[in-house]
Order: structure tokens, then C-alpha cells, then sequence
């Protein structure tokens, strides 16, 4: 019953971060550097997360693991990669570029790598 009043305040907090900015800015016209921002924000969280991903992704080649679970591991890390490319290229939806990637390296991992 005591987190109740900390559910409030990040509910509170969230809602304020949403609409407040609506509220303060809306009669304010759009900058060049603004719109440029909105407009490829998308990308540049998605070469963010891609960087990230891969950076604790890709095995070290070292420890318990035989080497060609390594091996294999990172050729179906790569193998997904290059499949989001080609599938948000072909289909230019982001929930189908993140999740049929996912599945697949997710999949092989459970049935192929044995995790």
C-alpha cells in the first residue's frame, strides 16, 4: 500500500514531461533545426541501439563455451543484422525490422545454440 504514492508521483512526472511542452510551445513555429531533429531522430536512436546491441552482444571467444558455439553465435548475430536491413528496407515498418530479427536470433539461440 506505501508505493501507492510513488506510482502517483512517476505517473504525475510522466504526464507532465508528455503535455507540458504541448502546452508551453504550442503557439511557438517550428525551427529548421528543430524539424531536422524530428525528422531523423528514428534513425539515429536506431544506429544507437544497433551500436549498443552489438557491442554486448558479440562474444568475447573465450571461457566455458566451445569456440564453435562462438562462431555460430556470431554468425547468426550478423546473419539477423543484415536481415534488419534488408527488412526495413523492403518494408519501412519499425515493428517488423525490430521483432522478426529478434525472433529468428532468439530462436536459434534457444534451439540451435542450447541455451
Amino acid at each position: 500500500m506505501e508505493i501507492l504514492p510513488y506510482i502517483f508521483l512517476a505517473s504525475l512526472a510522466t504526464i507532465l514531461t508528455r503535455f507540458l511542452p504541448l502546452l508551453l510551445f504550442k503557439k511557438k513555429t517550428a525551427s529548421p533545426s528543430l524539424s531536422y531533429l524530428q525528422k531523423n531522430s528514428g534513425l539515429l536512436i536506431m544506429v544507437v541501439l544497433t551500436i549498443y546491441a552489438l557491442k554486448t552482444m558479440l562474444p568475447s571467444f573465450s571461457g566455458e563455451r566451445a569456440f564453435s558455439a562462438d562462431v555460430l553465435q556470431t554468425a547468426m548475430l550478423l546473419f539477423c543484422l543484415i536481415m534488419a536491413f534488408v527488412v526495413h528496407a523492403k518494408f519501412r515498418n519499425s515493428l517488423v525490422t525490430i521483432a522478426l530479427p529478434t525472433l529468428i536470433y532468439m530462436a536459434a539461440l534457444r534451439f540451435l545454440l542450447n541455451y
